[in-house]
C-alpha cells in the first residue's frame, strides 16, 4: 500500500510588512544615521555663524545647506529602494504561494522591468518553472503512455497463460507455440523497461561513463556487420563509406547509437530497399550520416519523433517501443553532439554532428 502525505498550505497574508522587512530596517538605519549627521551638522553651521567674520561664514553656509539637500535626497532613495525591493520580493512570494497552493505550473512572475537584479532572477525563476512544467507534463505523458502500451502485451500474457494452464488436448498441441509467444511478450516488456531505466539513467547523470579516444569508424562497422544479416533477409542494399576519424567519448554508447538508427532504417525500409551510412570530417566539424530510401517520417512528425514512446500511426504497424531515438538523443546531448532528421525524397536523411 502506497500512503500518502498530505500537505496542508496555510491560506493567510505571505507578504513581508515593509516594518519587518530587512530592506527597511536598513534604510530605517540609514535615515537615522542622517539624522544625526544632518542634526551635527546643523549645529556646526550655526556654532560657525556666530562668529565675527560673516564674510567667511557665507560660503560654509551654502556648501552646508547643499550637503543637508543632497543627505536628505539620500534618505529618500533609501526608502524608495526599500520600498522597491519588498514589492518584487512580494511579488515572487505571491506567485510560489499561488503555485503551492493550486499546483497550476502555468504561473509566473511578472515581470515589469529589466533594469534591476530582482528581475533578473525573475526571468530565472520563470525559466525554472517552465523547465519544470515541461517535465511533469513529460511525466504525465510517458505515465499515460506506459499504461496505454502494456495495457495490450498485459492481457495478452495473461489470455495466453490461462490457455497454457487448460487441460484439454488441443491446448497440449500447442504448448510449444505458446511458450514461444509468451517468452516473446516477455521479452518486449522487459526491453521497453530495460529502455527506461537506460535513458532515465544517462538523463539523470546515474550512470558511469568511459570518456575515451576511439576510432569512429570501427564503431560504425562493428554496427554494420552486426545489422547485415537483418538488411539481407530484405534483400536491402547496406553500404558504408567510412574515413579514418578519432572522436572522444563512450564507445559503448556511441554503438548503442549507429546500432538504433541502423535497426530503425532496416526496419522501416522496404524489402529491395537501400541504406547507406557515410563518416564525413569536414572543416565544418565531423558528421556520421546515415540515409534510406524508405517512407520517410511525416513533417508533422520530425519534432515528436525524439519524445518517450511516441509512434505514428505508421511506426505503430511495426513492432517496437518507441524509445530508440530517445535514447540516442540522450546519448548525444551527454556527447554535446546534435541530431538532425531531413527529409531524403524518398526516405530519411539521419545526421549527427559531433
Amino acid at each position: 500500500m502506497v500512503q500518502v502525505t498530505s500537505l496542508k498550505i496555510s491560506k493567510g497574508n505571505k507578504k513581508r510588512d515593509y516594518k519587518s522587512s530587512s530592506s527597511f530596517k536598513v534604510a530605517t538605519l540609514f535615515a537615522v544615521l542622517l539624522a544625526i549627521a544632518v542634526t551635527a551638522l546643523s549645529i556646526s553651521i550655526y556654532l560657525f555663524t556666530q562668529q565675527s567674520d560673516a564674510e567667511l561664514s557665507k560660503p560654509f553656509v551654502l556648501l552646508s545647506a547643499i550637503s543637508i539637500a543632497f543627505l536628505l535626497i539620500m534618505g529618500v532613495i533609501g526608502y524608495l529602494i526599500s520600498v522597491f525591493v519588498v514589492t518584487r520580493i512580494n511579488r515572487i512570494a505571491d506567485t510560489a504561494h499561488e503555485i503551492i497552493s493550486t499546483g497550476d505550473l502555468t504561473k509566473r512572475i511578472e515581470i515589469d522591468s529589466r533594469w534591476d537584479d530582482l528581475s533578473f532572477l525573475g526571468d530565472v525563476l520563470n525559466e525554472m518553472l517552465g523547465k519544470i512544467e515541461s517535465l511533469m507534463e513529460g511525466v504525465q505523458h510517458i505515465t499515460d503512455t506506459v499504461a496505454h502500451d502494456l495495457r495490450t502485451p498485459l492481457a495478452r500474457l495473461r489470455n495466453k497463460l490461462e490457455q497454457a494452464s487448460l487441460k484439454n488436448d488441443s491446448v497440449k498441441k500447442g504448448d510449444d507455440e505458446i511458450r514461444a509467444s509468451l517468452v516473446k511478450d516477455v521479452d518486449s516488456l522487459l526491453k521497453t523497461f530495460n529502455s527506461l531505466l537506460s535513458l532515465s539513467s544517462l538523463e539523470s547523470g546515474r550512470q558511469g561513463y568511459k570518456f575515451e579516444a576511439f576510432e569512429l569508424e570501427k564503431v560504425v562497422q562493428d554496427a554494420v556487420d552486426l545489422y547485415m544479416p537483418l538488411a539481407e533477409e530484405k534483400n536491402q542494399k547496406l553500404s558504408v563509406d567510412s574515413k579514418a576519424i578519432s572522436y572522444i567519448g563512450d564507445r559503448d554508447l556511441f554503438f548503442q547509437v549507429i546500432a538504433n538508427l541502423l535497426d530503425n532504417a532496416i526496419k522501416f525500409t522496404q524489402m529491395d530497399g537501400t541504406i547507406k551510412i557515410a563518416l564525413e570530417n569536414a572543416s565544418n566539424g565531423k558528421r556520421i550520416i546515415i540515409e534510406d530510401n524508405g517512407p520517410g517520417i511525416p513533417h508533422n512528425s520530425i519534432a515528436k519523433v525524439f519524445d518517450r514512446f511516441y509512434r505514428d500511426q505508421e511506426q505503430k504497424r511495426i513492432e517496437g517501443s518507441g524509445l530508440g531515438l530517445s535514447l540516442v538523443n540522450a546519448v548525444l546531448k551527454l556527447h554535446k553532439a546534435s541530431i538532425t532528421l531531413e527529409d531524403n525524397q524518398p526516405g530519411l536523411k539521419v545526421i549527427i554532428s559531433l
